[in-house]
Parts: C-alpha cells; structure tokens; sequence
C-alpha cells in the first residue's frame, strides 16, 4: 500500500492486485468530508416529559488546505493585510426534522433540528 499526500488535501491510498499479466489499481480517499450518523437523547430542559433517542448526522472530515496571501494596496492605511481561502467540511443539503416528546401533565412538546442528508467542502463562514 501506497500513501501520499495530495496538494488539495485528500490522502490517496493505492493498493495494487495483480491478476496474471493484468495489473488493477484501485484509489481509495482517506478522510474526507463526509456525513456521519450518531444517537443523541432529546429531553426537554425544563419540563417533564419523556426522552427519545434520535438517529441525527453530522459532518466530519478533511477540504483543501487553507492558504493565507499578503494583499497589495497603493494606500496609506492597510484595511485588509491578507487575503483568506478555506474550506470547510459543512452540510450541502439538510432538512428540518421534529420528535413529540409526551409530557407527564398530557401535553406534547416538539424539539426540531436539522437532519444533514449531504456534506461537501464549502468555503469558510463566521456565521454558519
């Protein structure tokens, strides 16, 4: 097995199979942005309800390498003295998800939250 790094981030594995005289290379990305699943519990805060556990997603993983440039001005004063690029592992596409939790005085309460169905590399906010 091979590794190497590549210029935009990703880990490339090779791993050759040799079948007779016939050689088959297969590439495989390591740590790549991708959506992962996890079980969190839902319980409300204050009121006494009952919990649910919920299947929910989340992004994780590696984008482009961030790289930071001086900027040039003909002014005296400097606003901006780099220029910033940057990816970020984040949601592509999600959807608004809501689990009614029974409470004991007979009432409902909901809790909704974003389910992510797709994580790609997005360039970096401050505000998500």
């Amino acid at each position: 097995m091979v590794y190497r790094q590549m210029e935009n981030g990703l880990i490339f594995v090779w791993t050759m199979f040799y079948i007779g005289f016939v050689t088959v290379e297969t590439v495989k990305r390591e740590n790549r942005c991708m959506r992962h699943y996890f079980v969190t519990t839902i319980k409300h805060p204050s009121k006494e309800c009952d919990s649910k556990n919920v299947l929910m997603s989340r992004c994780e993983g590696h984008c482009r390498k961030s790289k930071t440039e001086p900027e040039i001005s003909f002014s005296p004063v400097l606003y901006t003295p780099f220029r910033y690029t940057c990816q970020c592992c984040r949601q592509s596409l999600s959807i608004m998800k809501a689990v009614r939790l029974q409470c004991k005085d007979d009432n409902f309460v909901y809790a909704t939250y974003r389910y992510i169905l797709r994580c790609g590399c997005h360039h970096c906010h401050n505000k998500w």
